[in-house]
């Protein structure tokens, strides 16, 4: 099987429960921290999943494993125990948005 070289990575967050309230004092503190890998062109989108929300995916490009590993160490949310539990895997997409033509794995 030929190598592959990963592109994009997805980061999965899994919240405490209540997590709109405790997450409220370092909302403003994470959109920060996270902004500033949106202006590096790093991340492709965020943001939580399910209503009230029991996580959040984040999908990044332009970084290694060990890049976001330290993204998430300096979180609010990851310091301020608003995540319970974290995990970075390799995306590997196929189709999608044609604006992400440049991120598809072509085989």
């Amino acid at each position: 099987m030929a190598s592959v070289t990963h592109k994009l990575y997805v980061l999965q967050y899994d919240y405490v429960e209540n997590a709109l309230e405790k997450r409220a004092p370092h909302r403003e503190a994470h959109l920060a921290h996270i902004g500033k890998q949106v202006q590096h062109g790093n991340v492709v989108l965020g943001g939580a999943v399910d209503h009230p929300p029991t996580g959040a995916l984040v999908v990044f490009r332009n970084l290694t494993a060990d890049d976001i590993e330290q993204i998430v160490q300096q979180d609010p949310y990851v310091i301020n125990g608003v995540v319970t539990k974290y995990t970075i895997k390799p995306y590997i997409p196929a189709v999608g948005d044609v604006l992400l033509k440049d991120d598809f794995v072509k085989t």
